[in-house]
């Protein structure tokens, strides 16, 4: 009988453990603490993977400002109105285009974002989490092109 007890705690102890742990390495997910986090990202067609864009000032909200980081992690609140800043041809491999994730290895596309851009872009972000931007785009706040995008 002990060794029958023995074998189902050591059983129930396996299996509450089999869900412990993952295989996503260093991907990042998109929920910590009470905020949301996305990623800004570029797309390099020749490794076919998708880049965090660091560096790129923003906004959400009334409270979060800051800068993307390597990873092009940014936070915010849900429903927060979201702006990015000098959004230019350094930060994209494709020119023009940019994309919305909510995981930093691109896996999971965050798409149907309206956005709105100052160079007279907008729309919604496609099922790959694609904008377009206008990298030559200049006015007296930015370097580059201004979007916001409703969150």
């Amino acid at each position: 009988m002990k060794n029958i007890y023995l074998w189902m705690v050591m059983l129930a102890a396996v299996i509450g453990l089999s869900g412990c742990g993952s295989d996503t390495g260093d991907v990042y997910d998109h929920q910590a603490d009470a905020r949301w986090v996305y990623f800004l990202q570029t797309y390099d067609d020749v490794t076919g993977r998708y880049e965090g864009v660091e560096g790129v000032y923003y906004e959400c909200g009334r409270d979060i400002v800051g800068y993307t980081d390597a990873l092009g992690a940014f936070s915010f609140d849900d429903g927060d109105q979201c702006t990015f800043y000098d959004l230019d041809d350094r930060r994209s491999y494709e020119y023009d285009r940019l994309y919305l994730g909510s995981r930093s290895d691109g896996s999971y596309a965050v798409g149907d974002v309206p956005y709105n851009c100052a160079s007279g872009w907008s729309g919604t972000t496609d099922t790959k989490g694609m904008f377009v931007f206008d990298p030559d785009y200049q006015d007296s706040r930015s370097d580059g092109d201004i979007c916001r995008f409703g969150l």
